[in-house]
């Protein structure tokens, strides 16, 4: 098979896009709150390890790293989020140009960048970013293995691979994407005999060996959470279709039926001829796409869970629009994409749209700094001397809205927070305000009485966006309450105070 020679980076105006939307993102991260998730995960970077309760521990790594150079703000806990983007469209243009030309590649890097999964993804930071960038540099590294016939890339496609796992467990679908693709592809099956393949298979073992470690060392809790997904109840065909339903729209309407024409044609290619590029990138894709398909016949899949077959799938939607010979239908779905991105990002500086607040995810990031102020005021008023939480997300969220003013301890799913020093006893013994959702802190209050000695309610705060209400906490003074050690122990009661 003859080498295809093709430019390192794309041409200038693909280049500037890149640029452009890049700079866009770093914009927005720098002048948004953080949403939940991202704040819990900003705990986790505040003592970096090999695991942590929910996920693998790159998104912390990565936390740790912007903190450290931009400092503990939204910007320095998200810059390698828009960044990785960035970087990641470069590999996918050169992955693309490599498996079909130029022109493809440009478009899927046009795609790519308008998905809203991608767009507005990108400025957030959770497990979902290093998993798409390392799961787009295997790609890159295994299409230039396939152009190259140098054996040397599997060093790379290993240590991509093994990146990639310690990003998000679900990597583990790319390394049997490899298998399956070797295996199905005639002219690949050479590459089982050369020890560099075998080589980086165990390249990537060894990086993801520390995590194995870890949770040999704690109980096995973070396998167990997230293998505890894979098992169903029952039959519910019904979350098939919100699937398909929502990574439609999560790649824009008309991108979305583009990447599945491609997934289509794609399935058909890699039983007719398998050595084409879209066969090579469904069959990547194929064990990922199979476990999501029978994850949603008895359970809901996340919309986020999809995000590392959008490097192919963009691919995909660009080859799709290239055998169709639509020029409309490319130009309505680029200015579709990028219009719709448009009016999130607008949204998300400066909520306008006619959603409930409290439906709003824009409205997530807003109010939190003001809701703290109020609450340190309303310590001094009480006697109190730190916050006490009954959600995860109530501790990130307020964690980053305090640091400096004031300390967050959640009460119970203690497992959580294995990571971090025990809450100082001398602390802990002075009355804590205790703050919930107002439609849920009473029925907790109520049912966690060996968590406390007194409680006396204490009123309503809101968190607010200008005079628009988000949501509504209601809040209590606590006495003697008991916070057990943070354990990583899976056959605990996260709802205990105790575990």
């Amino acid at each position: 098979m003859s080498r295809i020679h093709v430019p390192i980076l794309p041409n200038s105006p693909i280049l500037l896009l890149v640029f452009g939307v890049t700079a866009l993102r770093l914009i927005v991260a720098a002048k948004t709150g953080l949403v939940f998730d991202e704040a819990y995960y900003r705990l986790w970077a505040l003592a970096p390890s090999f695991g942590y309760y929910d996920h693998a521990p790159m998104v912390a790594w990565w936390i740790a790293l912007g903190r450290s150079v931009i400092g503990d703000n939204s910007l320095g806990i998200r810059i390698l989020a828009p960044l990785s983007a960035g970087i990641g469209s470069i590999l996918l243009w050169r992955t693309a140009a490599l498996l079909f030309d130029s022109k493809i590649a440009d478009r899927a890097v046009i795609f790519f960048n308008s998905m809203l999964i991608v767009s507005l993804g990108s400025i957030v930071i959770t497990p979902d970013i290093p998993s798409v960038f390392f799961w787009g540099l295997t790609l890159w590294a295994l299409a230039e293995l396939k152009n190259s016939a140098n054996s040397k890339w599997w060093l790379a496609i290993g240590l991509s691979a093994g990146l990639g796992l310690l990003s998000k467990y679900s990597g583990m679908f790319l390394g049997a994407g490899i298998l399956l693709w070797l295996t199905l592809v005639p002219s690949q099956r050479h590459w089982f005999n050369k020890w560099e393949t075998w080589t980086g298979g165990l390249l990537a073992i060894a990086l993801f060996a520390p995590v194995i470690i870890w949770n040999a060392h704690h109980d096995f809790v973070s396998f167990a959470k997230q293998l505890g997904r894979t098992v169903g109840e029952e039959f519910n065909p019904s979350h098939f279709f919100e699937l398909v339903g929502v990574q439609w729209l999560l790649m824009t309407p008309l991108i979305g039926i583009l990447a599945f024409t491609g997934i289509g044609w794609s399935l058909y290619s890699l039983w007719r001829d398998r050595e084409t590029g879209q066969g090579f990138l469904i069959a990547l894709s194929l064990p990922f796409l199979a476990y999501l398909t029978i994850h949603s016949l008895h359970d809901r899949v996340n919309g986020n869970w999809p995000a590392p077959l959008m490097p192919a799938f963009s691919i995909l939607a660009a080859w799709a629009i290239s055998q169709r010979k639509e020029p409309r239908l490319y130009q309505w779905s680029v200015a579709s994409g990028y219009g719709i991105g448009l009016i999130f990002f607008v949204e998300i500086l400066h909520p306008f749209l006619p959603i409930e607040p409290s439906r709003n995810p824009a409205m997530l990031t807003q109010g939190w700094a003001e809701l703290g102020d109020e609450l340190i005021a309303k310590e001094n008023e009480t006697g109190s001397s730190w916050i006490a939480t009954s959600t995860y997300e109530h501790t990130g969220a307020l964690s980053f809205a305090l640091r400096g003013k004031g300390e967050v301890a959640q009460i119970n799913e203690r497992v959580r927070y294995g990571f971090l020093p025990a809450p100082d006893p001398d602390l802990t013994k002075k009355p804590a305000l205790f703050i919930d959702w107002a439609n849920e802190g009473d029925g907790f209050i109520a049912s966690h009485k060996e968590c406390y000695g007194t409680a006396e309610r204490i009123g309503f705060v809101e968190r607010k966006y200008g005079d628009t209400v988000i949501e509504n906490f209601v809040l209590y003074r606590l006495t003697d309450v008991k916070i057990g050690p943070a354990a990583y122990d899976r056959h605990a009661d996260p709802s205990s105070c105790h575990s």
